[in-house]
């Protein structure tokens, strides 16, 4: 009787038992995938930058400076050891086809590494280490052949000066230092890298401010956050399956206390034939037991395919050491099925109340001795469906509840993506990185060499009018402006701070964005970035002392902002206040505003006609543009999104189903779809109202170590409010519409049958 009962309910259910094991299956591949690459990704960085033989702190310096890194360090406590590799500065690369040498892509200033002279290792997209090249070779970074649409084999086309060769692409090259999105865009003339092993290193920093020809510096922490993009997905994908491991813990309670009900009446008799309460429960344990290992096995097979096409893009940059992958996996699926059957041990305690006479009189036949609901139909102009529709739902709210809150769970997952993806790929977004609105931008090929001279001001300025001229020659009247990027100390009492200044030209302070306090005014007022705020201990109406090439000058700061360029590090100078630009650390790129305000397609039509006009440059319009400053993060989402739509619609679709099954024909088919119609509406709304909330919380954190505290998603209303929900509710609600036509087969002569 014991398995006869379990091998009935085994067929009986067999709709309940498949979509548990379905949850089973992809909360274990969810997890076990999750767990073992966001652990391999973090691990990996270390292990690779030891493999590469990065230092405790790197830096990179161009030349002619009038203390080098090379004379700082020699000042400095704690350096137990110095590397410098030379490098070539590139000022443009473009990628060419091999039959009719049609230009890709063109992009903008790089540098060039000589293997003869590396103080860093290489490796190849096989994890092999480079230790030659061969003439008319060359290695390049599986992101630059991204984003130029190239691939390996192609030809690319490197100037220096003016001098232009081609190579072949020989294959992609897993860099530690520059191999991650945050570092794919390379803006600095950089000629030498160093790396420095120092046991002290504030001591360091404090004797790296007398260079002035530093373009960036930072300890080995910093570097390997720069991988936080490529951590993201995993730690996305690892909040799916906590999120997958609760909806199954929901259903599972669900589903034992339907079952429960409903073999109300053979759990008392076996109470009368003297089976004690464990037995009972075991029976359902054991048929749990057995769901989840089928469910843990199949999961766990499927998350190494799963894991690692997750992994393709991240280690087409790192070098990845799975070392304990497989264990780490195991106890996932462990964990997973320990959960599950502890829940569901919790979940049988109910059987200790059932007796075999309460079991006997009645238990699950219909019968109902107080009224459902807290509504009338009386005479209100509703439908009979749609009337007992809410009054089922108001009836049993925490039945219904329970899918509301599984439903606002998966789209809030699902509009979080879609508002990282479109803010991310948003124009706004500039203000995050404090740079001023736009409408295009133009990246000129080889545009830092140009300027970065004695006279690079009226070199710049030029350019700015020559932009503008162009522009005006079309037609269109608009302002060209661009930032500078130099290097500064800030002095506050005895503190001092080597950071960036960045000043605007043909452009006033107040065109950015502010945190607290009001744009500077003149060149002894500066607004400060919050990180160097915080790392100085001032506030707004302080006073500091800001260094430069040209001078010190006190400056009182009258602003904070936020950025996340190098990482928040940086303050914004009034414009004029760096005369020299010999040794700028960089110069960002070419922004253009259009004085009519068009439309967004109709500056798409003008941006092709600029790409015409400069057809050696990269030419995009501001979401484009941001999207490319941060490394194509937009379009990593976009991949996560896709990935999370269907699973959520899959999620979605098995829990309605599950709400369907057991009810008994077009108006109760009717019935049956409105309820989960109505309840994933609700869903919907609510989810669209704590979108913003929910996002910043969940990735705020990220966003404030890259610099950025105050984050105000661009949502796209058509895509995130709209057309996603749309898909998803047409699919979950079609599902419960196709397992309630199973209504047909029910004829009213079974309504008196126990099973």
């Amino acid at each position: 009787m014991f398995f006869d009962i379990l091998k009935r309910d085994l067929k009986r259910k067999k709709t309940m038992n498949i979509i548990i094991l379905l949850f089973v299956i992809l909360s274990v591949m969810f997890v076990s995938s999750s767990v073992t690459n966001l652990t391999a990704v973090t691990g990996s960085l270390d292990s690779f930058f030891d493999k590469a033989g990065v230092g405790d702190y790197m830096t990179f310096e161009r030349s002619g400076g009038s203390v080098t890194v090379k004379d700082a360090v020699k000042n400095a406590e704690g350096v137990t050891d110095f590397k410098q590799e030379e490098c070539i500065f590139i000022s443009g690369h473009r990628f060419v086809e091999h039959d009719n040498a049609k230009d890709k892509q063109n992009a903008n200033a790089g540098f060039v590494s000589c293997i003869s002279h590396q103080i860093e290792k290489y490796f190849d997209s096989n994890d092999s280490e480079i230790t030659e090249v061969k003439d008319g070779e060359v290695y390049v970074r599986q992101s630059l052949l991204d984003n130029s649409n190239a691939k390996i084999g192609d030809k690319v086309e490197l100037t220096a000066g003016d001098i232009t060769r081609t190579f072949t692409v020989k294959d992609s090259l897993k860099d530690a230092i520059l191999g991650s999105r945050m570092m794919g865009n390379t803006r600095f003339l950089i000629i030498y890298l160093s790396f420095i092993d120092t046991s002290d290193v504030p001591a360091l920093e404090k004797a790296l401010t007398a260079c002035d020809a530093m373009a960036f510096s930072g300890d080995r922490s910093l570097l390997q956050f720069t991988y936080i993009m490529e951590m993201i997905i995993a730690g996305i994908l690892l909040i799916v399956s906590i999120a997958l491991i609760l909806i199954a813990i929901v259903i599972l309670r669900f589903t034992i206390s339907f079952t429960l009900s409903e073999e109300y009446r053979q759990i008392g008799i076996m109470k009368a034939i003297g089976i004690t309460n464990g037995k009972i429960r075991s029976l359902y344990l054991i048929k749990y037991l057995a769901i989840s290992i089928i469910g843990a096995i199949v999961g766990l097979a499927l998350s190494f395919p799963f894991g690692s096409m997750l992994l393709k893009m991240v280690s087409q940059s790192i070098l990845m050491d799975s070392a304990g992958g497989v264990l780490l996996s195991i106890l996932c699926a462990i964990s997973v099925v320990g959960i599950i059957v502890l829940f569901c041990y919790v979940s049988t305690r109910k059987v200790k109340k059932f007796t075999p006479v309460d079991a006997i009189r009645s238990g699950t036949t219909g019968e109902r001795y107080k009224k459902k609901g807290i509504i009338k139909l009386g005479k209100k102009p509703v439908s009979p469906v749609f009337f007992m529709a809410v009054n089922d739902i108001l009836s049993s709210p925490k039945r219904f509840l329970i899918m509301l809150f599984t439903f606002f769970i998966g789209i809030s997952m699902l509009m979080i993506g879609l508002n990282i993806s479109s803010t991310m790929k948003s124009g706004k977004l500039l203000g995050w990185i404090n740079m001023a609105e736009c409408d295009a931008a133009v990246v000129e090929s080889g545009a830092i060499e140009k300027y970065m001279v004695p006279d690079g001001r009226e070199k710049l300025n030029n350019k700015i009018a020559e932009v503008e001229s162009d522009l005006a020659e079309k037609g269109w009247e608009a302002d060209c402006f661009v930032e500078t990027i130099s290097n500064v100390v800030v002095v506050k009492g005895d503190t001092e701070l080597k950071t960036h200044g960045v000043e605007g030209v043909n452009m006033t302070p107040d065109e950015y964005l502010y945190l607290e306090g009001t744009a500077p005014q003149n060149k002894h007022e500066i607004a400060m970035s919050y990180v160097v705020a915080d790392k100085l201990n001032v506030a707004i109406g302080d006073t500091v002392t800001v260094k430069t090439l040209d001078g010190e000058t006190e400056c009182m700061i009258t602003a904070t902002y936020q950025t996340m360029m190098s990482m928040g590090d940086n303050i914004r100078l009034y414009p004029g206040q760096t005369f020299s630009f010999k040794n700028l650390a960089g110069i960002n790129d070419f922004q253009i505003r259009f004085h009519d305000n068009p439309s967004s397609s109709e500056i798409e039509k003008r941006i092709e006609t600029i790409k015409e006009m400069y057809p050696n440059d990269k030419v995009m319009n501001a979401g484009d543009y941001v999207d490319y400053c941060v490394g194509g993060v937009g379009g990593m989402m976009d991949g996560v999104t896709g990935l999370l739509l269907p699973i959520i619609i899959l999620i979605d679709g098995e829990i309605a189903m599950l709400k369907a099954i057991g009810f008994k024909n077009r108006s109760i088919i009717f019935w049956q779809t409105l309820r989960i119609a109505i309840i994933m509406i609700a869903a919907v709304l609510l989810s669209v109202a704590l979108a913003d909330p929910i996002g910043k919380l969940a990735t705020g954190g990220i966003f404030q170590m890259m610099g950025a505290k105050n984050i105000i998603f661009d949502t796209d209303v058509i895509k995130t409010c709209i057309i996603y929900p749309a898909i998803v509710f047409a699919a979950t609600v079609f599902s419960v519409f196709l397992t309630a036509l199973g209504i047909r087969k029910v004829n009213s002569n079974e309504i008196n049958t126990v099973e």
